[in-house]
């Protein structure tokens, strides 16, 4: 009986070997300058070196920099990275409608699969594709608008008040402060003031429960690091759908739908006041 658990589990370890080692010939065989990938996160070790996905990328954007391109992998999965300004600016601009979409449909399927909160994260501007990414940039547009933008000015001008107090107070005493961290609490009340119509209270309130809730957003433990790599491996996506387990920062995740549906709500019934 152990012999053949053990052999299950050496076929199953043997295939996922494959499968993610598969396609690390490919920029080599295309002559692309790369990082080398190797079993099982690819280029980067993002689970123990400590360092967020995008540091370890950035790093590697120096590395290459005489290059106009060069690949990497994420797991398995070849990704080409531009370095030449020009070259970006037409798959941006030039020749956006061959790339519109920032990852496959079915990448964005596998990386958001779960219960309701995790389809959550499936609909945001930057992960959806094709017809639908189009109706939502519709959506989006009128947004920013001049008439919006105006109305959004006060909410600004209040938090850089906020945000001169602040300098002030640190320039008087005397003491030296991280700049991004500072413009980090100006960003997040500008965002949850126009967007949320909430004060987060960043500078005043260190305790605040949506300062604490968009920072955990931010921070990924090695656990979290994993789920998210595990979600990739075939049979996993449809498990994590067919139980509906949310992975990806429920309570967060659930904090902030719970905002913007009571904001939605507020904002409808004072409509209704006004007919």
């Amino acid at each position: 009986m152990w012999l053949e658990i053990l052999l299950i589990l050496l076929s199953l370890f043997l295939a996922l070997y494959r499968l993610i080692t598969k396609q690390f010939g490919k920029w080599k065989n295309l002559g692309i300058p790369h990082a080398k990938g190797s079993f099982p996160f690819g280029s980067y070790n993002f689970f123990t070196s400590g360092k967020h996905l995008d540091e370890l990328s950035a790093e590697s954007h120096h590395k290459f920099a005489s290059e106009k391109y060069f690949g990497w992998f994420l797991l398995g999965r070849p990704v080409l990275a531009i370095n030449d300004v020009n070259l970006l600016k037409h798959i941006e601009v030039k020749d956006f409608d061959h790339f519109v979409d920032r990852q496959s449909k079915a990448d964005n399927e596998k990386q958001f699969a779960g219960g309701d909160l995790d389809q959550i994260w499936k609909l945001q501007l930057t992960s959806i594709t094709g017809d639908d990414w189009k109706e939502m940039r519709q959506a989006f547009t009128p947004i920013f608008t001049s008439g919006k933008m105006k109305g959004m000015l006060k909410f600004i001008k209040h938090v850089a008040g906020d945000l001169t107090k602040e300098i002030d107070s640190k320039a008087k005493k005397g003491e030296e402060f991280e700049l991004k961290e500072v413009f980090g609490k100006f960003s997040m009340d500008g965002i949850s003031s126009t967007a949320f119509g909430v004060n987060s209270e960043s500078f005043t309130n260190e305790n605040s429960k949506f300062v604490k809730n968009a920072a955990a957003m931010f921070r990924n433990s090695n656990l979290e690091l994993l789920l998210a790599a595990v979600k990739f491996i075939p049979g996993v996506p449809q498990v994590l759908n067919l139980l509906k387990l949310d992975s990806f920062k429920p309570k967060e995740t659930r904090f902030f739908r719970d905002i913007i549906l009571q904001t939605i709500k507020i904002k409808k019934k004072h409509q209704r006041e006004k007919k």
